[in-house]
């Protein structure tokens, strides 16, 4: 059997009444999604733990059949693990991004979580002045995608921070790092603003969040027996990959944006299965453009994983005689919130051994056939030789 998981980050939403009261998915022209819920089987899943925050890490953790309550201790240091940071036992991994500061009447607001989506050649600058005005520090920068980089600290840093695209237009000094070690990131933050002029505009400051230490995550094999490999864009989505020792699937012009390349990302993975069990493609675009608050964007992302992935996945898998897949995001971005929630998301599973249920399209409002509170465990359910809900 081959699995196939087409992760579409925060494309799940809400009723948006200048879409007629529908959601993005619901709007969305997607007739290839709906044929696959009409022929497989609907349910909800809960990929957000009680307690914890909504985030990719955590959610993608999820859908991957991880439970985040045993394996997770950070976003940060998934990242790093993406570009072959070695962390020591006591070190502290923090997301650096570039972002845009704004002031209005002596306050500071959070103009835009990714400096306006920066490009790589001024975020590498950025980066290279942060690590020689650094250097004497013992604290090191990496270069990331666009607004997306890395700090470690050779230390344990204990503090509270805040995703910067959950307060896009809030006073940041609402939201500063806080806790034992807040007042140490708040300084290197503030020394930061040293390296902004013109030449790295729109950015003018870093902000740092996401801290952790070295996971202790075990190779997806070894849980599943199943030889694994992913798609991605994103550094954290790499990283999660390294730790469960998958294959990564290069794919020229993946950006993680609405620009990415759609029909690469479906070819180049659906094709790596000839060699492998299981693979993770993982779409960014949707919840860019949620965090963006950009309801057009949205629904093209969702269109276009419908017009210009899913047929090419589905004209592929059947060459492996018996295949599956796997659909659904890993959380909500609804646009009008611009930031992640932790409500169900719906999921589709499609293939052989599947029994079709009554759904006759796919969004948040399906009848669902299943319902799974511990998010982790869609792993188990995908994997079941029949699936009859």
């Amino acid at each position: 059997m081959k699995y196939l998981v087409l992760l579409c980050d925060g494309a799940s939403d809400e009723k948006i009444p200048s879409l007629a009261d529908k959601s993005i998915f619901e709007y969305a022209n997607t007739p290839n999604l709906d044929k696959l819920a009409q022929r497989g089987v609907c349910g909800l899943v809960r990929t957000t733990p009680k307690g914890f925050s909504p985030g990719s890490d955590i959610c993608n953790l999820s859908v991957m059949g991880y439970d985040p309550k045993r394996y997770y201790s950070g976003r940060s240091p998934l990242e790093a693990a993406s570009k072959g940071i070695e962390l020591g036992e006591n070190d502290t991994a923090f997301r650096c991004n570039l972002v845009s500061i704004a002031e209005d009447d002596g306050s500071y607001y959070m103009q835009d979580f990714s400096a306006h989506h920066i490009s790589n050649e001024l975020a590498a600058l950025a980066v290279k002045r942060l690590s020689t005005l650094f250097a004497k520090d013992g604290i090191e920068f990496y270069q990331g995608l666009s607004y997306r980089n890395l700090m470690i600290i050779r230390d344990s840093i204990q503090a509270q921070t805040t995703p910067p695209h959950d307060i896009t237009g809030e006073r940041i000094d609402d939201y500063l790092p806080s806790g034992e070690d807040g007042l140490f990131l708040r300084g290197i933050m503030q020394k930061a603003i040293e390296i902004f002029d013109e030449t790295v505009l729109p950015a003018n400051s870093i902000w740092l969040w996401g801290g952790g230490k070295r996971p202790n995550i075990p190779a997806f094999k070894e849980l599943y027996g199943l030889s694994g490999g992913i798609v991605a864009a994103v550094d954290l989505l790499k990283g999660i990959g390294k730790y469960a020792g998958f294959k990564y699937i290069d794919v020229p012009g993946i950006t993680g944006y609405i620009d990415t390349n759609f029909a690469g990302k479906a070819e180049y993975g659906a094709k790596a299965l000839k060699d492998l069990d299981y693979l993770f493609i993982h779409v960014e675009a949707a919840d860019e453009a949620g965090h963006a608050g950009n309801i057009e964007d949205k629904v093209c992302a969702l269109e276009n994983i419908d017009s210009k992935m899913i047929p090419i996945i589905m004209e592929i898998l059947p060459s492996y005689k018996d295949f599956r897949i796997l659909v659904m995001p890993d959380h909500a971005t609804p646009v009008h919130l611009k930031t992640h929630t932790a409500e169900p998301v719906p999921a589709l599973i499609y293939g052989t051994g599947v029994t079709s249920d009554a759904n006759r399209s796919f969004s948040e409002f399906i009848k669902p056939s299943f319902i799974l509170d511990e998010g982790y465990k869609i792993a188990e359910l995908f994997f079941r030789p029949e699936i009859t809900c």
